[in-house]
């Protein structure tokens, strides 16, 4: 039998080597876990697009708690007025020869905005209220929230009683303790409000020294969004049905008279 011999230019499909796997054979291997180009991109960019939402979403709740403020509402004393106050410049009416009603000699209508100004002294909170400050306060009888105040108005009174002492100083018989009381209330105000607008001041005739320029715009509160909310949760705060002493039940006494306790306010 002959030989079989097999032609050097034949190839079988054993031996044939195609380009396209000579190509696969010498191309790199790829590294396990890396990241295609178009894999990186997206990467990068839900990156940058979740800094922006984080970013976004801090400047919101910084804005939702009031800190936009000189005030920084809602860090460090809860109110729930919070929801009528409103930030306003304004320009406050204070040269001295300007008239206003607040101001002057006793009259009944000077006592009248007094009175005005200061009726919604008494006002509702809740439970939940007193728990965000962590204070307890009196009961109303018939289940409506617990007795509170806006120390505002008490600072009202403040100046509104220091004017009265002028035109009236028999009235009060601790006339002496009230006025300290008061005098450092409005101390201890002013610095924790520390306006720090600007006063200007302005040369005058026959005065020698700079004359002051009392209209400063200030950071203000809107008094007329905070009066509705106040009248909107007033009751009255003499009224023996609702406010009963649980040990005895004397006559309530009347607005800003505390004689029978022996306390100043």
């Amino acid at each position: 039998m002959m030989p079989q011999f097999r032609d050097k230019h034949q190839t079988s499909e054993q031996d044939t080597i195609s380009e396209e796997q000579l190509q696969l054979n010498f191309q790199p291997k790829k590294r396990k876990g890396r990241c295609s180009p178009i894999a990186r991109q997206v990467t990068l960019h839900l990156f940058i697009v979740a800094i922006y939402l984080t970013a976004f979403f801090a400047f919101w709740d910084y804005k939702g708690c009031g800190c936009r403020s000189r005030h920084k509402t809602g860090l460090l004393a809860y109110s729930p007025a919070w929801e009528a106050l409103k930030w306003e410049a304004r320009v406050l009416e204070n040269e001295i020869e300007i008239k206003s009603p607040f101001k002057g000699l006793p009259r009944p209508e000077l006592d009248e905005a007094w009175n005005k100004l200061l009726a919604p002294t008494a006002v509702r909170v809740s439970k939940e209220d007193l728990e965000r400050i962590n204070r307890t306060s009196v009961p109303l009888q018939d289940g409506s929230g617990y007795m509170a105040g806006l120390d505002v108005y008490h600072q009202r009174y403040v100046r509104r009683y220091l004017h009265k002492d002028y035109y009236n100083m028999t009235q009060e018989k601790n006339m002496g303790q009230h006025i300290d009381h008061c005098l450092d209330s409005l101390r201890q105000y002013i610095m924790c409000n520390a306006d720090l607008s600007i006063q200007t001041f302005d040369w005058i005739p026959n005065f020698h020294r700079p004359w002051p320029n009392f209209r400063i715009v200030h950071e203000c509160a809107n008094w007329e969004a905070i009066e509705e909310w106040a009248w909107a949760h007033h009751f009255d705060g003499f009224d023996p049905s609702l406010l009963r002493h649980p040990n005895f039940h004397p006559e309530l006494p009347g607005p800003f008279d505390y004689s029978e306790s022996g306390n100043d306010v």
